[in-house]
């Protein structure tokens, strides 16, 4: 079995910045909001770093927090990062996490721009994306990956594999009414479903 680098707080940086840009936002000007060691049960650290995350036509100020736990997400989590938003004077939270969220994560995310984001080590990540064999690694296959945290069909947690170029997933969960209506529904690109403004259906 490989043994895995430690999830260190600078790796854990280094990580985050690599996965938006992977799928095409830009993360410039981050820097170190708050660190913190997390107490039992999660057993870990917080790592918050704020700053600018944006692509072409579209921009929020964020904090982002890493959450490095063996305890589940939850609710608690969730609120805790929407409850600093404001703290920090930013628009939206990105929360990427080492555990697996529990359902009701998704459910206080859902109306507060926050995107979810799980951190998995990349043979996991490869097995479980359909890429190929699992258990036949590519030499290209990071340590570490992360995923976006959604719904499937029945209403149960899903893990979708950061894509490169793909950001949208992020980008939908980081838009709230309150946003799009002060920026006058131009906030990215392209309008809520998807299309660019003026498209009709």
């Amino acid at each position: 079995m490989l043994e895995l680098p430690e999830l260190t707080p600078e790796y854990f940086e280094i990580l985050v910045v690599r996965e938006l840009r992977k799928v095409g936002l830009e993360v410039p000007d981050l820097r170190v909001h708050r660190r913190a060691m997390l107490p039992e049960p999660e057993r870990g650290y917080l790592l918050e770093l704020k700053g600018r995350v944006s692509r072409a036509g579209w921009q929020r100020r964020a904090l982002i927090a890493c959450r490095r736990q063996d305890a589940p997400i939850g609710r608690a989590q969730v609120e805790s990062l929407r409850d600093h938003l404001e703290e920090a004077g930013v628009d939206a939270g990105i929360l990427f996490g080492t555990a697996d969220f529990e359902p009701d994560a998704l459910a206080a995310a859902r109306d507060s721009s926050l995107a979810l984001l799980r951190v998995t080590d990349g043979r996991t990540a490869f097995d479980t994306s359909g890429w190929g064999t699992p258990g036949h690694y590519p030499a290209w296959l990071p340590a570490y990956c992360a995923q976006a945290v959604g719904r499937d069909a029945f209403g149960q947690v899903r893990y979708q594999l950061l894509e490169s170029g793909q950001g949208d997933p992020i980008v939908n969960q980081l838009r709230s009414e309150r946003q799009e209506a002060r920026d006058g529904g131009a906030g990215t690109a392209e309008g809520r479903d998807g299309r660019a403004p003026g498209m009709g259906g």
